[in-house]
């Protein structure tokens, strides 16, 4: 193992660490000492990586992006923009609910956004980036000839604000079905604005 395969092994070991600790203990009763223990690395350790724990909050953060923006490289891979939006919204679905443990910890890291400036910097870039590449297919769709004229730019954050609610009922309730949602959304912000909808 090379040396930075060994910091990128240790870096993600504090992580999973602080993101047990955090969805356990809670943010505020979570300290170091103890994400060290979990890690089974010393205080200092944790402390040669991050700054603190605002510091690992926002990289576990940051880590959690991670594969959403890959789901946006595969739906950019698609011939057609429609196809695409599906494909997104599918793999978008089907992650949260698999990942529930990591859906706790951003619900939980949510409440320091107000009072974390890099926390709140890196959703606004979230969002931003989510609402843009949706704003980028819906376009392409337009003008491909697959989407009729609409306001693009609404319809986009209304679907990044539909995406984000749905995650905290994939955490509530264990029955809900991917598919009977994936299907729900296609219609409302797919199927809808295709030209010859009725």
């Amino acid at each position: 193992m090379t040396r930075k395969e060994t910091k990128d092994k240790r870096v993600s070991d504090i992580l999973d660490a602080a993101i047990t600790e955090f969805v356990d203990k809670g943010y505020e009763s979570a300290s170091m000492e103890s994400i060290a223990a979990r890690a089974g690395i010393t205080k200092g350790g944790v402390y040669y990586h991050f700054k603190g724990k605002d510091d690992i909050l926002i990289k576990a953060n940051e880590r959690f992006m991670e594969p959403i923006i890959s789901f946006m490289a595969d739906a950019r891979s698609l011939p057609s923009p429609a196809d695409g939006l599906a494909r997104y919204i599918r793999n978008y679905l089907e992650y949260w609910t698999g990942h529930h443990r990591e859906l706790i910890f951003i619900f939980l890291t949510l409440t320091k956004t107000m009072a974390e400036p890099g926390l709140w910097r890196l959703y606004s870039g979230y969002t931003a980036h989510c609402t843009g590449f949706f704003e980028e297919l819906y376009r392409s769709g337009v003008q491909a000839g697959e989407f009729r004229e609409f306001d693009y730019g609404a319809v986009s954050l209304a679907l990044m604000a539909a995406l984000d609610g749905i995650t905290a009922y994939i955490v509530m309730d264990d029955t809900l079905s991917p598919d009977r949602a994936i299907d729900c959304y296609e219609e409302a912000f797919i199927h809808t604005y295709r030209k010859g909808h009725p």
